[in-house]
């Protein structure tokens, strides 16, 4: 899969915070999604919804800290099924876990014949009813009231809660012998009966008695043959008991059987079971039955953050059918997409992709990929695990993520899409898609409108999950706290900007590649509303794109489209955006771009387009302590670049477009003048670069490391290296006949040299620095004592005013000339 050249953009962040001589306030993205921290297409629930928690994330114990299913719900729907008579589940939620203290008292008189009116909201509850119709249910019901204040307890580590007062302790015994005897009432109703052992148990666990918790679970609980998910609790009351009476393993082992049993209940017993921390192999002696020694591999396979082929053999030698077979395969697969998918320089990737990506660990990766395709061509042929379809998806995908997509698409095949499940379907689509995407070529109508169908399917799917996704939480709230469930909106994100926008940059196709960004961010509400500006939703991997990646003819092919539509047969995915292309901000980039480009007759045509109340906003230093304005001063002739010095009032960046044009043509129209005004261009241009104290005319950005890291903009050239300021000043010199001119000309030609040392990445920008730190010579001291500048300064101008002026401001030219210089 192609990528661009990787740029540490994102680490620059965390540099300007520590290292910057100025902090700059600059717009930035939503906050990013915090579990897409690397490019993922293989959707973590595609095997079971009932492991999502503990799905791959080494970020973090646990990819969800929500349990599976709700035990609300669970015990909601098991009373409803019991009183029957139409009674709901929902009503019997509401009134019996989500009513106030006044609630509770009206409800209480009404079911003890008290003289009470009820509300609107009770009087049509159909568990009221149900309760007020069934005596023993009633009786329950106000006896569980009445332990409710002693249940309601604080954890210190889950199942341990803070210890009580005497007075409360002896009242929970009392509570738990009543408990037990109510029970023994109820012979026949093993639905009642269970759940007054159930809060028997609660309470001698709470109150500390916890061999009487565990001897309530063994006579009561245990024997039970009531299909209820209360049984599954009251084990995890006895795991922590046992836990209590120095029984580690044992412990353990029982939360295990709570972590398969009861969904409602496995991120607490996942928690406990690695809480409690005893020796693996005391654990797994336990086991009963190969299931639960699958379980029990499975749980602490699930906190391995490394690539681990032990554990999903191991469970799939104990237990082919079970659905951790899938979760585990799963996990592997995620893990090897951190190593292997490569995102766009500008996705929320960022640095440390490159950073933690040696050539030791891809080779690592690899060998386990293969691993894995083998793995999963098992599964598949074995049949012996529930859908074995997920075995040759599997297989296609990791085909894929290797570079092998025509052994991928061979692989989908023969697989039988109308056998897969729905989730299973869908993962191999988007398979599918990532293979269609090697066939592509630029402006090749034919490819582009067979792929068309499937985009429009993801797009869907996205914008399905989304509305979803903004009815239960509302529109301002849905994009982070359903973050981990948006996995078709990650997926279009992933699959536009990190395969197709490359894909059509590799083949120069800038303009297309631009929209493929743009369509990757995230809608932002229930509907793709037509943009009114450039920006509109967009996060920072796109706004970036734009900013750095286009050039004027990519940009001007944009303009085509907003104006005329877009003549390929892609054009209904972005018919809904083309509008913000007669945006202020569309003219502003366009007129920066031929700024970059030093077409400053284009430029202030682009920006004869803006609004006249259009103005960006402005960079400010953060660390003044009125948060000043920092304001352009292109023309400025200062020696030293820091600390820099701006100037006094707003210059935008058409009025700077029409200098530069006015000098260019004053170069022509008065020619004895030319040197003078060929340094004021180069003085323009050399102030709009990182190091300058205009770098806002040409960027939307800057960090302090743009001083010292390589670019991979069109524009890197003037705005990392000060390559056209140094055209510009070596004309003015050539065109003076006035030595101490020559001689400033020559130091600016010095300084413009010196930008030419930079880093390729952050990690040899560390290597070096802390190499210095040990004792080693400085490399950019070195680097500038071959300055060629230095030399002809040296042996041509050193009599001139001007070097003495600048070698006291200039330590590097001080030292290169101090054998020589009096």
């Amino acid at each position: 899969m192609n990528s661009f050249k990787r740029l540490c953009i994102v680490f620059s962040v965390f540099l300007l915070s520590y290292f910057g001589e100025i902090a700059i306030n600059v717009s930035c993205g939503p906050e990013p999604d915090p579990y897409d921290y690397y490019v993922s297409f293989f959707h973590n629930n595609v095997p079971d919804e009932g492991y999502v928690p503990f799905s791959f994330t080494n970020m973090r114990f646990l990819y969800d800290e929500a349990e599976p299913e709700s035990e609300v719900r669970i015990n909601s729907r098991e009373w409803a099924d019991y009183l029957g008579k139409g009674v709901r589940a929902v009503d019997v939620g509401q009134l019996m876990y989500h009513t106030d203290s006044a609630t509770d008292s009206v409800i209480l008189r009404y079911l003890t014949g008290g003289e009470v009116a009820l509300p609107d909201s009770l009087a049509a509850n159909t568990y009221l009813k149900g309760l007020a119709a069934n005596e023993p249910a009633r009786i329950y019901f106000l006896f569980a009231k009445e332990l409710e204040p002693y249940a309601t307890v604080t954890y210190n580590h889950y199942w341990d809660p803070d210890p009580r007062d005497t007075m409360d302790l002896g009242r929970m015994e009392a509570l738990a012998d009543s408990a037990l005897r109510r029970a023994d009432e109820h012979p026949r109703n093993r639905f009642l009966r269970l759940r007054y052992a159930y809060q028997a148990a609660r309470m001698y666990h709470y109150s500390g008695l916890f061999e009487d918790c565990v001897e309530t679970y063994e006579e009561y609980i245990q024997p039970s043959r009531e299909k209820s998910a209360v049984k599954g609790w009251a084990l995890a009351l006895k795991a922590g008991a046992t836990r209590r009476l120095n029984e580690p393993a044992e412990a353990a082992y029982l939360f295990s059987k709570v972590f398969t049993a009861s969904p409602e209940r496995r991120v607490q017993a996942y928690k406990n079971f690695h809480y409690i921390d005893v020796p693996f192999e005391d654990v797994l002696a336990l086991a009963q039955s190969n299931e639960e020694r699958a379980a029990i591999w499975a749980i602490r396979g699930f906190n391995n953050g490394g690539f681990d082929r032990e554990t999903l053999s191991s469970v799939y030698d104990l237990a082919p059918k079970s659905p951790l077979v899938g979760v585990l395969l799963t996990r592997e697969i995620n893990k090897l997409e951190t190593q292997l998918t490569e995102a766009s320089q500008y996705y929320q990737e960022g640095w440390w992709s490159d950073y933690y990506r040696p050539d030791s660990t891809q080779a690592k990766a690899r060998n386990h990929a293969a691993w894995i395709a083998d793995f999963s061509r098992k599964l598949a042929s074995e049949k012996q695990y529930t859908e074995p379809g997920l075995g040759m998806v599997s297989e296609a995908y990791v085909h894929w993520l290797l570079g092998n997509a025509d052994q991928a698409e061979a692989l989908l095949a023969g697989v039988k899409v109308g056998r897969l499940s729905e989730r299973l379907a869908d993962q191999y689509r988007i398979v599918e898609l990532l293979i269609n995407v090697n066939r592509l070529k630029a402006t090749d109508n034919v490819d582009e409108k067979a792929m068309l169908p499937a985009l429009q399917w993801l797009d869907q799917k996205r914008q399905d999950e989304i509305n979803q996704a903004i009815t239960r939480y509302g529109n301002e709230r849905y994009s982070w706290m359903a973050a981990a469930d948006l996995r078709f909106n990650r997926t279009a994100t992933n699959l536009y900007q990190s395969v197709l926008a490359p894909h059509y940059m590799q083949q120069k196709d800038t303009a297309m590649a631009a929209l493929l960004m743009w369509k990757g961010a995230s809608p932002g509400g229930t509907e793709i509303e037509p943009a009114g500006e450039l920006y509109d939703r967009l996060g920072w991997p796109t706004q970036a794109f734009w900013q750095e990646q286009l050039q004027p003819a990519a940009l001007e092919r944009l303009a085509t489209w907003g104006r005329e539509g877009v003549n390929r047969p892609w054009a209904p995915l972005f018919e809904q955006q083309l509008g913000a292309l007669e945006s202020d901000p569309f003219w502003d980039l366009l007129g920066t771009a031929y700024l970059r480009m030093h077409d400053y007759a284009a430029a202030s045509k682009a920006f004869a387009h803006l609004s006249t109340d259009f103005a960006p906003p402005a960079p400010v230093n953060w660390y003044s302590a009125e948060e000043d304005t920092l304001w352009p001063d292109p023309f400025l002739e200062t020696l030293s670049d820091y600390p820099k010095q701006f100037g006094n009032e707003a210059l935008s960046k058409a009025e700077f477009a029409n200098t530069m044009a006015d000098l260019q043509r004053r170069i022509a129209d008065d020619p004895d003048h030319a040197a003078a005004y060929y340094f004021q261009l180069a003085n323009g241009v050399y102030q709009t670069g990182a190091f300058g104290n205009s770098w806002q005319l040409i960027s939307y950005s800057w960090t302090s490391s743009d001083n010292y890291l390589k670019g991979a903009y069109y524009y890197s050239g003037d705005f990392h290296e000060a390559r056209q300021a140094a055209v510009w000043y070596r004309k003015a010199r050539e065109l003076s006949g006035d030595r101490e001119f020559q001689a400033k000309c020559t130091f600016m030609l010095a300084k413009c040299e010196q930008k030419s040392y930079l880093f390729d990445n952050i990690r040899d920008y560390y290597d070096t620095t802390y190499a210095s730190a040990q004792g080693q010579p400085d490399p950019f001291w070195v680097f500038s004592q071959r300055n060629r500048y230095f030399k002809e300064l040296r042996e041509n101008y050193l009599d001139t005013d001007f070097i003495r002026a600048a070698a006291s401001e200039c330590t590097y030219l001080a030292d290169f000339i101090a054998p020589n210089f009096p």
